[in-house]
């Protein structure tokens, strides 16, 4: 679903089985259009959402059968906040090691880029259900 008017864009889908990555990818793709976003914007909003759902694929247990949620908004003028549920195991980012820690084969590298291009407002874990919001400068 989504939805425009004069002040704000906003897009929310819910996505289950292979295609997640893909379908995540083009929603932001949406979004963007939607939201008036080009160029460098809507690449690293794009690469922020296919980083953070792959990881959930490849590392976060996410399966066919799981669910995730994304919810992008953006007020005129104002960053894009970016809401990420999903039923894969328990991470805050937050917590994770940063550059120094990471291993030589380039493990982390996607997290590291995340956070350098957007904030991670809140984390939390609740009733098997993982919550991660966004903010991501845009303008």
């Amino acid at each position: 679903m989504s939805a425009r008017d004069s002040n704000s864009a906003s897009v929310t889908i819910r996505c289950i089985g292979d295609g997640i990555v893909r379908e995540s990818v083009d929603a932001v793709h949406g979004f963007c259009a939607a939201a008036g976003l080009d160029g460098d914007a809507a690449a690293r909003l794009a690469i922020i959402v296919e980083e953070l759902v792959a990881n959930l694929v490849e590392h976060g247990g996410a399966g066919a059968a799981d669910a995730i949620e994304l919810s992008l908004t953006r007020a005129e003028g104002g960053p894009v906040a970016l809401v990420l549920s999903d039923d894969g195991a328990a991470f805050d980012p937050r917590e994770a090691p940063d550059d120094a820690a990471i291993p030589d084969r380039g493990g982390g590298a996607g997290l590291n880029l995340v956070r350098a291009w957007a904030t991670i407002l809140d984390y939390r874990s609740e009733g098997g259900r993982n919550r991660m919001e966004l903010s991501i400068p845009v303008g």
